[in-house]
């Protein structure tokens, strides 16, 4: 027992020489809880309950148009944009915005759209008012292109989608019959109208009309009951109505350029990669303490001009191991996932923009490795903080769940995230088939924050080796 209380006493007095990496055994899950409850907020929460901010370009500017637009704001599931600087919005700005990744979802109201429907509507009133001898609305053949088109940015969730889908689709179903009920209604007033037109000016029809109405018998009653319920065939309204839905398109209709959509494989093999390269800061936190624990880093201090050198040899070797560690877990996803019966990886229309996206987000997690080494004295600070604070980043910047759920002010925050620059990077070529211009915002923040870290590292090396002599 005695034995027992001296290993505890022991092991105390050691914990009590490194108070800061005890203190942030603590710290750091409160961090993590925090930040994950914060993240996992929106995704526990039904989409009804979420707002979506949807572009309209409305080229019709008709009934329909304004019906639409009516309905989306008064569902209070959607932030209606048709107009920015004061200009409507085209199907082309439409287009442009959504592939930048600005808005999420967009439709396009054709011109025209409104007398379809209309048309439509007349056709099916015509057809049930030919059966009673209530006259005909003016008709003409349907046109099956003049449909509601809806667009997705590619990084858009399937659920997302369908959510998004199914609101829009119940909307404009509604305003169809909304129409069609208006048009039967015109109809049956004109008829109501017409027969007491004529018994005010002709009595005798008018009695005679009540004489006929006195003989007709039940069979009479039975056989216009059966002309009311006799249903035009589902494959004329569905002609009918064939215009007048709603269809997603895809941004980029051009044969060339490699169409992907967002999957568990298009996720998931940048997220994780991304993730695993900034895990570096494992080893690197480990060397680093180890040289100074064994006296390396001292005889590399007292070579003159070494220190600077040293250190960025040591972000060069590290970079190209997490380059070769992104590389190989494309592979992974291109070839081994297919062999699972999982989707491939697509790597866009502009597959070589990735390789500087990856040398960025390299020497972004090796900059970030090297920092936490220089920053802290122990293993015991270095290695709970880096590996914490790997996983706070990851969370943050829409590795676990994506950025695009998160609430507007987790959303600010996440752009603190190396891992959202980097994973967002990564989405603009693969799923947004963007250029090199398009990434080119992305890599100089990477740049950016890897060249204040390693001056911030140096900074700190310079006045430790200061201390020692």
């Amino acid at each position: 027992m005695r034995k027992i209380l001296a290993t505890i006493t022991k092991e105390w007095i050691l914990t009590r020489r490194d108070v800061a990496g005890f203190m942030l055994l603590f710290l750091m899950p409160a961090v993590l809880i925090v930040v994950m409850a914060m993240v996992q907020d929106a995704p526990f929460k039904d989409y009804q309950e979420m707002r979506f901010e949807l572009l309209i370009a409305d080229h019709d500017n008709g009934s329909i148009a304004q019906s639409i637009k009516d309905g989306l704001k008064e569902s209070g599931s959607f932030v209606v944009t048709d107009s920015i600087d004061g200009q409507p919005v085209t199907e082309t700005q439409l287009k442009e915005l959504l592939q930048q990744g600005d808005y999420k979802v967009g439709i396009v109201i054709p011109k025209g759209a409104t007398a379809e429907m209309v048309n439509a509507a007349n056709l099916v009133a015509n057809s049930i008012s030919e059966k009673l001898g209530l006259g005909s609305m003016p008709s003409r053949e349907v046109r099956d292109s003049l449909y509601i088109r809806m667009y997705f940015d590619p990084v858009a969730k399937p659920t997302y989608r369908m959510a998004v889908s199914f609101a829009l689709d119940k909307l404009i179903t509604f305003s169809s019959s909304h129409i069609l009920v208006e048009r039967v209604s015109q109809l049956g007033m004109s008829a109501i109208d017409t027969t007491t037109t004529d018994s005010t000016h002709t009595d005798s029809t008018a009695t005679h009309s009540l004489e006929q109405a006195d003989s007709i018998d039940s069979s009479s009653i039975a056989a216009d009951t059966n002309i009311l319920q006799e249903a035009q065939p589902v494959q004329d309204f569905e002609k009918i109505f064939k215009g007048l839905g709603i269809k997603e398109h895809l941004l980029n209709d051009k044969e060339e350029v490699v169409k992907a959509h967002i999957n568990s494989v298009q996720h998931n093999v940048p997220a994780w990669a991304i993730f695993g390269m900034f895990f570096i800061v494992i080893p690197i936190c480990g060397h680093l303490i180890r040289e100074r624990e064994e006296g390396s880093a001292l005889r590399v201090e007292l070579i003159p001009g070494a220190r600077r050198m040293v250190a960025l040899g040591k972000i060069l070797f590290y970079t190209m191991v997490c380059t070769i560690q992104f590389a190989l877990m494309f592979c992974v996803g291109i070839w081994l996932l297919p062999m699972l019966g999982l989707p491939a990886l697509q790597l866009g229309a502009h597959a070589w923009v990735l390789i500087p996206v990856a040398i960025a987000i390299a020497v972004a997690a090796t900059s970030y490795g090297y920092f936490v080494g220089v920053a802290f004295k122990t293993t015991n600070q270095a290695m709970p903080f880096g590996a914490i604070s790997v996983v706070i980043l990851s969370a943050m910047g829409g590795i676990w769940v994506p950025a695009d759920i998160f609430s507007p002010m987790m959303q600010k925050l996440a752009m603190l995230s190396p891992l959202y620059w980097g994973l967002d990077a990564v989405n603009h070529v693969t799923l947004r088939n963007g250029g090199i211009e398009s990434v080119v915002p992305h890599i100089g923040v990477l740049a950016g924050f890897s060249t204040i870290l390693f001056v911030i590292s140096t900074h700190r090396n310079k006045n430790r080796a200061r201390s020692i002599q």
